[in-house]
């Protein structure tokens, strides 16, 4: 029997350990980190999913409190951050096409990965992974996996790129990218309906936020954490769309950037109508208000999956001409992923309804509105990126093989063991 003290300090792994959704390039839906790794297949078979459990050999322990899934469309893969708590250096690929893990070694990682769930981007074009660590002083790290496709290669170095031109004081990085700049939603003190940017082919910080304003005169999205994730397209270039998750679960919200990468003042080769540039359109709040839920696009489509393993999808939110739907809705899969990591710690309230509605808040994506920019605020030539490297944080706790172990286990069967010692636990 462990003692008390030892079963207290691993209640943190415990409740935290998250599952992640995400797609392959086929657009079937994969989910991941549950007592199983799952294909629920496309979103015709969605309500009532065919269930196929995917290879063990090689998947990572999902012990990690802010995972990270991060297809690589050019590849049909996807690059897994943070599954495991005791190496963030360890980066486990999954081959969609093959079935198959296999493990990356890096070097020189951040000391964190930004505490957070949406902190990590990966750049469509280059196959650079972009990191935003959290605390006061934060840099942006980057790891170019350009010669790794969907498996392993050899090790690669992470190295600083600069410091952000904002403060990250009290910030927990938000990110998602579009028109090859990423995104950081939520940074204090920024106003409502605007983010900040950085400019992946330039490697430097736009020097002031971007404005969002909302189609149809809905309401700009909150300057709040929350996540946020990448919408790809089915013509394989870089996205131009995001959905940001608040915290607050107002709405979620659809936020369209183009940029022309030959002259940022041009409309010319615009994928969409030009009224879209530089705008943000309203779908419903998701049905499970998780806040450490994780979140999945395909060009049409948006999953969502809680830390308790329930599945959430709105079909059909986005259409091929970038607006979204009117009257689209989230709808709970019959399938759940057993063995996630039960109630997330910041959980707030989740819907019990199999189905949820944008009601108002739900708008049609077009609209006359001439408060739009072409593109992001100047061009500008490249500040030089600096090489650097960070202290590890590979270093193991003597109880983390027990902390995987009981990864699984649900809260209340700890609580019922401390009861069994006489332990007494106040929540």
């Amino acid at each position: 029997m462990l003692p008390i003290l030892t079963l207290l300090s691993l209640i943190p792994s415990l409740v935290f350990a998250v599952p992640c959704v995400q797609f392959d390039t086929n657009w079937d839906l994969y989910a991941f980190g549950g007592n199983e790794d799952v294909k629920l297949g496309n979103s015709s078979s969605w309500s009532q999913p065919s269930v196929t459990p995917l290879s063990t050999s090689g998947r990572p322990p999902w012990t990690g409190q802010y995972t990270q899934c991060l297809q690589s469309q050019y590849n049909n893969a996807m690059y897994v951050l943070g599954a495991d708590d005791s190496d963030l250096s360890k980066i486990y690929i999954y081959n969609f096409a093959e079935d198959s893990w296999s493990l990356q070694d890096t070097s020189a990682e951040p000391s964190n990965l930004g505490m957070s769930r949406s902190a990590s981007v990966l750049d469509h074009d280059t196959n650079v992974i972009f990191t935003l660590t959290s605390g006061s002083g934060a840099s942006l790290y980057q790891l170019d996996l350009s010669t790794i496709q969907a498996t392993a290669g050899s090790s690669q170095a992470w190295s600083a790129v600069e410091n952000p031109s904002f403060s990250t004081s009290g910030y927990t990085p938000v990110a998602a990218e579009a028109s090859n700049h990423i995104h950081y939603f939520g940074v204090p003190d920024t106003a409502a309906g605007s983010a900040d940017l950085f400019v992946v082919h330039y490697a430097y910080f736009q020097p002031t936020p971007q404005s969002y304003p909302t189609l149809n005169g809905g309401e700009a999205f909150p300057d709040s954490g929350g996540q946020a994730i990448n919408v790809p397209n089915e013509a394989n270039n870089a996205p131009d769309q995001m959905v940001f998750f608040p915290n607050d679960f107002s709405n979620s919200y659809v936020v369209t950037h183009w940029t022309n990468p030959g002259s940022y003042n041009s409309t010319s080769g615009v994928p969409f109508a030009t009224d879209l540039i530089n705008t943000t359109q309203i779908l419903p709040a998701p049905s499970s208000q998780d806040q450490q839920a994780s979140y999945a696009a395909s060009p049409t489509d948006l999953v969502q999956i809680d830390t308790a393993g329930n599945i959430y999808y709105m079909t059909n939110a986005i259409s091929s001409s970038y607006t979204v739907q009117s009257g689209a809705s989230w709808t709970k899969m019959s399938y759940q992923l057993v063995g996630s990591g039960g109630s997330g710690g910041n959980t707030t309230s989740s819907s019990s309804s199999t189905s949820m509605t944008g009601g108002s808040s739900s708008t049609t994506g077009t609209s006359g509105s001439s408060e739009t920019s072409a593109g992001a605020s100047g061009s500008k030539t490249s500040g030089a990126a600096s090489s650097g490297t960070s202290k590890s944080s590979s270093s193991t706790s003597g109880a983390a093989g027990v902390s995987a172990s009981l990864g699984r286990w649900d809260l209340a069967g700890v609580v019922m063991t401390f009861a069994a010692v006489g332990g007494v636990i106040l929540l």
